[in-house]
């Protein structure tokens, strides 16, 4: 069974509450910010996880997993 992916990378999100990290993601993975009323804008309780197939030339693919954290002290 052949990979569809050459290499794996995680990428870990983090910062504090209510700045716009699960915004970013859901942008990066979606095309699109969420709306106001969706559940992507409510806060992120311990961590979401997003991913997304990128080809860097022609052929040649990554995976990139991305970690969404909560801003809050106690997941630190």
């Amino acid at each position: 069974m052949e990979t569809i992916w050459i290499y794996q990378f995680r990428l870990i999100v983090i910062g504090d509450s209510t700045v716009g990290k699960s915004c970013l993601l859901h942008r990066f993975t979606q095309g699109r910010f969420p709306g106001m009323r969706s559940p992507a804008c409510d806060p992120t309780v311990g961590v979401d996880f997003f991913s997304r197939l990128l080809e860097i030339e022609p052929g040649k693919r990554i995976k990139l997993q991305l970690w969404d954290t909560a801003g809050q002290e106690r997941f630190r």
